[in-house]
């Protein structure tokens, strides 16, 4: 029988693999004349230690962090997940991840195409550990046979999800520790 925590692993594990999900406006997203444009508000923000998001330096790195990790297992192409996962995970998580990654996709010949959009929401930091609650939207991305350039019969097309981090500080650096994708709306 599996533990809760293995079985929300699991999870977790098909949401960075499978899932592909996320949310936030589209590309085709039309800012209204009534918003700051982005100078605005950079300049609204300067001097609080925001950036224009509203996030601080600090929280910007755990969310650059989670941002590098997407990266590692849906930007990869033929690289293996072992080599662009290091580092950007905890050993714990990279231990447990890893293999099923491989199974899921490298051993049966899947590559990700397409991109991802991460729309942070919240980020909250105590000491050495954070969590970046937002969300992944990889509905132009998906998952097809090696040398595919285009999402084909077959291929595993991305999606939008609410998803929660848990990320720990090792060594100066935020990892993933604990990705997973909540019941919430996206």
């Amino acid at each position: 029988m599996t533990s809760p925590r293995n079985r929300r692993f699991a999870a977790a594990a098909l949401a960075g693999l499978l899932v592909l999900g996320g949310c936030g406006p589209g590309d085709d997203a039309v800012p209204s004349a009534d918003a700051p444009s982005a100078a605005a508000a950079a300049t609204a923000t300067a001097g609080t230690g925001e950036d224009a998001d509203g996030f601080t330096a600090e929280e910007r790195e755990v969310i650059n962090a989670v941002k590098a990790y997407h990266d590692a297992i849906l930007l990869r192409g033929t690289k293996s997940i072992e080599t662009t996962l290091k580092g950007r995970a905890t050993d714990e998580l990279f231990d447990r991840i890893v293999p099923e990654l491989k199974a899921s996709s490298e051993d049966k010949g899947l590559v990700f195409i397409g991109t991802y959009t991460l729309e942070p929401e919240v980020v909250t930091i105590r000491g050495d550990s954070a969590e970046l609650r937002g969300c992944l939207d990889t509905t132009t991305s998906a998952l097809v046979e090696r040398g595919q350039t285009e999402a084909g019969p077959g291929a595993v097309l991305g999606k939008r999800s609410a998803m929660k981090y848990g990320l720990v500080k090792v060594d100066g650096v935020w990892r993933v520790d604990d990705p997973f994708r909540t019941s919430e709306a996206c």
